[in-house]
């Protein structure tokens, strides 16, 4: 798993390393009016139904998708090689399903000009979706030397909770470094996963309803087909080094008072 490296100058510095854009040499965050400045969530919404070069599985070939008017889009790839000239990006879907992101293909060139009368800027209201939540109090080295050895899940932008049990989680994610960008190349086969039927956001906790118990996640069951965990943030974080190479970094948080924690293993 490659971890995320930022590309761009100062002004996108931050917005690289946090939305896991890449950014072409020369990009400024200046650009004339007709251009959009990139959100820092990295998210935008179509104006109008348009094709804006993803691909759909259908029968044995990949057709070009229309993406219809408000649908979400993450920027994947930004490029304004003069430093004046057209803004242009390349998209994903973002972190969606795995059954719908597995029949997608995105290009990986920036080739369609991000400009206002097409696309705006997005806040996610939960801006926690496709953050990998990882059970334990932080990182810790098996006999194996793998660090991504817990259960873990995340809350997919078409609302699913998608859940990875902790022997996935050593196959898909050993080095401790997983990304979810809704590219190929993170989309792993959940151990399980549910329907979100609700999402609310207050302060620093979010609270998911979903459809049916996932057994590794500790949901609270409200009712028939009604499961709730609240997510808080607790803004503390812990950095530790395993080795003078290696080390992790994350940020604690709860699930239904459980210890859960968001981080990456870095080795420099």
């Amino acid at each position: 798993m490659k971890k995320l490296k930022g590309k761009s100058i100062a002004t996108l510095m931050l917005l690289s390393a946090v939305a896991g854009i890449g950014l072409t040499a020369g990009t400024t965050a200046q650009a004339s009016s007709k251009y959009l400045n990139l959100g820092q969530s990295g998210y935008v919404r179509t104006k109008k139904a348009m094709y804006v070069g993803i691909t759909q599985k259908q029968g044995n070939t990949y057709k070009p998708l229309l993406k219809k008017k408000g649908a979400l889009l993450r920027v994947a790839q930004i490029s304004q090689p003069t430093g004046k000239g057209p803004i242009k990006v390349s998209f994903t879907s973002g972190p969606v399903h795995y059954n719908r992101l597995r029949h997608l293909r995105f290009s990986s060139d920036a080739t369609i000009p991000l400009t206002k009368a097409n696309f705006k800027n997005v806040n996610l209201k939960a801006p926690i979706r496709g953050t990998v939540l990882r059970a334990g109090t932080g990182f810790k080295q098996d006999r194996h030397y793998n660090y991504g050895n817990s259960s873990a899940f995340y809350l997919t932008l078409d609302n699913y909770i998608q859940y990875y049990s902790k022997s996935a989680m050593t196959k898909y994610d050993a080095s401790g470094d997983m990304v979810i960008t809704g590219h190929l190349t993170d989309n792993f086969k959940p151990t399980a996963s549910a329907k979100m039927t609700k999402t609310t956001v207050k302060g620093n906790t979010t609270t998911v309803q979903y459809n049916r118990a996932i057994k590794g996640i500790p949901g609270k069951k409200l009712s028939a087909h009604k499961y709730q965990i609240k997510i808080t943030n607790r803004n503390t974080h812990d950095l530790k080094y395993f080795s003078e190479e290696d080390r992790g970094s994350w940020t604690n948080y709860t699930v239904n008072t459980k210890p859960y924690f968001v981080g990456m293993m870095y080795d420099d």
